[in-house]
């Protein structure tokens, strides 16, 4: 049983991905999913779990992509404030924008999404 309800938790999510790029329309995902479940998952829960899956990756996309401008305009920001810095022989602000800058790139490649590896599990 355990399988069972394993494959089609792996199905749902697969079907989530697909309405999210568009592949399949929010009703022929529902129908598929239900489809797949089998008398496991009614019309309504099927309706829901696509609904929350699609709306979870769309908020997840738009904070990558809020991330991804965070870290590219930060470079030159803190480089230029470091450059002008020590051009105004300000040594110490310098080194806390050069400090601040690495801070940054390090918290934001940690909120990345990294990819699981094949087959693998989070909850692992």
């Amino acid at each position: 049983m355990d399988a069972v309800i394993k494959e089609v938790a792996e199905e749902g999510k697969r079907l989530i991905d697909r309405a999210w790029l568009g592949e399949l329309t929010r009703e022929q995902a529902v129908h598929m999913f239900v489809q797949v479940g089998d008398g496991l998952v009614h019309y309504e829960t099927a309706l829901d779990i696509i609904d929350d899956g699609v709306q979870r990756l769309d908020a997840n996309a738009r904070w990558v992509r809020i991330l991804r401008w965070c870290a590219l305009l930060e470079l030159p920001v803190y480089g230029a404030f470091a450059a002008l810095a020590v051009l105004l022989g300000d040594y110490t602000t310098a080194v806390l924008s050069v400090l601040l800058l690495l801070i940054l790139q390090v918290v934001h490649r940690a909120f990345l999404p990294h990819p699981l590896p094949p087959g693998g599990d989070r909850s692992e």
